[in-house]
This record gives structure tokens, C-alpha cells and sequence, in this order.
């Protein structure tokens, strides 16, 4: 082989690094290979499934697309149940979780406490931002329940900025998302907290070759101050993935607070005897609502449960 034969050679092996996924559509992508920049990546493999939020490790040739070899391993996952009851990552390594809600469309309080109870059992801290201040800024009762449960409730208006900056100092430097059902402005509200996010959404697409698929990629764009926020498809359903059916109580903050005085360790708090969670809802400590949100999802997993059995 001749020298230049041989430099080709090495050239063509590239370089090998680990990086951050900032955007993702199916098997493409972008990175961060640690310096900002947005290097185009491809996934190696079929098995293989990357998200928004990922770190991978990536073979970089001297010219052309990276190709991501492996993810490294995950803080955590925003995961739901998909078709066939198996369970799909929406976003990775999540730190913050924001539940947009707003007078219009009425507000989905079951979906926000799915929503609520994935942050939970993933580890990750929630917020609700009420949105569309500018119509109705006194969120309805039954938004108010979160903030007596401990969860910060943010009045916002995409239109005149209320709330923004306060929501987007409670997001930090941390790596967050926002969630919701379609309707209540969490693009505009995107927007207010990351100028210019739509246009982003828009370069990365074209960037990846996936242009008519704009509103489909997952997009992780960096929040003026530091942190990142992630802006992923809507989706018309929410269901948390739940290990084991116990674990739903833990969802629930005041259900799981309550449990501590059950008097058997594994009551589903249903109809059970000496229920410390059935005498905090007779006592109106308990949201009945939030408790039925409850009920649902533990129907839901015994449903799924006796189906893979």
C-alpha cells in the first residue's frame, strides 16, 4: 500500500466520541459532540433506539454522517405504553417536567396526573405552567389541587410573557420538557422561553433530511441562562410504564404518603381493610378525583398484567 493509499485509509476510520442526542427522528438524527456543534448521526443496527436526551458513543468519519454505535446508560426515561402494551421512550436523562395546561382546550386533569406520576417514579421534579393567562389567569380548582399537593403552579401567557422568566429560572440548568395535550399553546410557550424555537425545529429538519417532518422530530434546544428544554410530538394518550402494579401509589404523592400507615405493606388501597389511604379519603384529605385518577391507572396495569400472564 502506498503512503497516500495508507493515509486514505486511517482518514476513512474517522474518530470515535460520545456526544449528546439534541434531536431525533426515527434512526436520524443530530448530536452534540461536546463542543456545540450539530453533527448529522445515523443508528447502527436495527435493535438499536435512540431519544432526545441521550449520550451515545459514535464513530465520526473523516467526512459524512456519524454513526452511533451504543447509548450510555440512562438516568432515566419518559416512557409510555405504546401499541401491544410495550412501552416507548419519549426523551431521556430528564430532570424537570412541565404539565401545560390552559382554559382552552378544557383542561385534561387525568392526562396531567399521568404525566405527573411518570415524573414521579422516573425522578424527575414537576411543575404545571397554566397557560393562555391572558384568557382566564385564575387557574379552576381543580388545577389549584396540585399546588396544594407541593407542586409549583405557573401562571403564563405566551402573548404577554407573564410568568415566562419565572417558569424559566424554575427550569434552571437542568434538562427539562414540556407535556401536554394538543391546543394548549405549548409551542408559543416554547417559544417564549426559547426565542427563535420554531425556526430551530425547522433547521434541524432540514438539517437531518426530514423537513416534511417538522412537527414529528424531538428537539432539545438550549434555554437562554443554561439548561436545555425538550420538545417532543404530541401524543393524543398518556400512559405511565409501571414495573409492577404497586409501584402506581408511589405516582401519587398524597397516596403514597398515606400508605406509610397501611397496615398490610402490599394493600392495593382499593377495598382492602385498615387502608390508611381509604381513611385519608373519607376524611377528605384526599382528592376524590386524584384518587380516581388513581384507580383508573391501577385498572389499567392489572388489565395488562393478567394480559401478558
Amino acid at each position: 500500500m502506498t503512503a497516500g493509499a495508507s493515509a486514505a485509509a486511517d482518514s476513512s476510520k474517522g474518530q470515535a466520541g460520545t456526544g449528546l442526542v439534541v434531536a431525533a427522528h426515527g434512526r436520524r438524527g443530530l448530536l452534540d459532540p461536546g463542543d456545540g456543534s450539530r453533527l448529522p448521526y445515523q443508528v447502527r443496527g436495527r435493535r438499536l433506539r435512540v431519544v432526545c436526551g441521550d449520550r451515545v458513543r459514535f464513530d465520526r468519519p473523516a467526512a459524512g454522517v456519524a454513526v452511533v454505535e451504543s447509548v450510555l446508560p440512562r438516568a432515566n426515561e419518559l416512557q409510555r405504553v405504546a401499541g401491544r402494551g410495550e412501552p416507548e421512550t419519549l426523551a431521556a436523562n430528564l430532570g424537570k417536567l412541565v404539565v401545560v395546561l390552559s382554559p382552552s382546550p378544557e383542561p385534561d386533569l387525568y392526562l396531567a396526573d399521568r404525566y405527573l406520576c411518570a415524573a414521579r417514579l422516573m425522578g424527575a421534579v414537576a411543575a404545571i405552567a397554566w397557560n393562555k393567562a391572558d384568557a382566564a389567569d385564575r387557574p379552576p380548582a381543580g388545577v389549584t389541587v396540585f399546588a396544594t399537593l407541593g407542586y409549583p403552579v405557573f401562571v403564563t401567557s405566551a402573548r404577554t410573557g407573564a410568568g415566562v422568566a419565572a417558569l424559566r429560572a424554575w427550569l434552571g440548568g437542568d434538562t427539562g420538557i414540556l407535556l401536554g395535550q394538543s391546543g394548549v399553546g405549548k409551542s408559543s410557550l416554547l417559544n417564549a422561553l426559547v426565542p427563535g424555537a420554531t425556526v430551530a425545529t425547522g433547521e434541524i429538519s432540514l438539517a437531518t433530511d426530514e423537513g416534511r417532518h417538522t412537527t414529528t422530530a424531538s428537539v432539545l434546544h438550549p434555554l437562554p441562562g443554561g439548561g436545555l428544554l425538550a420538545d417532543t410530538p404530541g401524543v393524543r394518550d398518556f400512559v405511565p410504564v409501571v414495573a409492577e402494579r404497586r409501584d402506581v401509589g408511589r405516582g401519587f404523592i398524597e397516596v403514597d404518603a398515606a400508605a406509610r400507615g397501611c397496615r398490610f405493606g402490599d394493600c392495593s388501597h382499593l377495598r382492602e381493610d385498615h387502608c390508611a389511604v381509604q381513611a385519608e379519603l373519607a376524611a377528605g384529605r384526599i382528592d376524590p378525583r386524584r384518587f380516581e385518577s388513581y384507580r383508573r391507572l391501577m385498572n389499567l396495569n392489572r388489565q395488562a398484567a393478567e394480559r401478558d400472564y
